[in-house]
């Protein structure tokens, strides 16, 4: 299990909702996790999701990246408000 870290920075609230949508449904995860990132980036909480598959994780992270929102991959979730699958 990867844990992706996503803090909340002003910046996110300047993510188009539609597109960050859009890119997560592109995405070969499940439609929880899907769920949970989409909360986790608009979240003023500094949120953790947790995915199972490393390969899915990349996915995520590239994503994440062409978005434009800051992550961190860890073996641990780092926040306490972690969203849970």
């Amino acid at each position: 299990m990867v844990y992706i870290n996503i803090p909340y920075v002003i910046e996110n609230d300047r993510i188009d909702r539609s597109r960050t949508a859009k890119e997560l449904t592109l995405l070969k995860i499940s439609e929880t996790a899907k769920h949970d990132v989409f909360e986790a980036i608009y979240n003023k909480r500094p949120r953790g999701v947790s995915i199972e598959d490393k390969a899915q994780a990349f996915q995520l992270n590239e994503t994440l990246s062409r978005l434009g929102v800051p992550y961190r991959q860890s073996e641990e979730a780092d926040y306490k408000y972690d969203i849970k699958p």
